[in-house]
């Protein structure tokens, strides 16, 4: 199986770029409802997304720290004589 290549860091630094050519010159103001913006848009495609599937019906398992059922003990050396 051939996995894609993703140039992570060439990426963010574009989208960086891009972004402060947008907000070149902008206010505090401005700058801060370009972002709440964006936020709103990126949670409406996660709830778009998200909401469309349905989740697995499996029943949880287990931790490796939930108790364990006791094993029945043997009477020690000394009880059983």
């Amino acid at each position: 199986m051939k996995g894609t290549r993703v140039r992570a860091v060439d990426m963010v630094r574009r989208i960086r770029d891009q972004q402060a050519k947008a907000l070149a010159g902008k206010s505090a103001v401005e700058v801060i409802a370009f972002y709440r913006a964006a936020g709103r848009a990126a949670a409406q495609d996660v709830a778009s997304s998200v909401s469309s599937r349905t989740p697995a019906n499996k029943a949880l398992q287990p931790t490796s720290r939930a108790s364990r059922k006791a094993k029945t003990q043997r009477p020690s050396r000394a009880a059983r004589g």
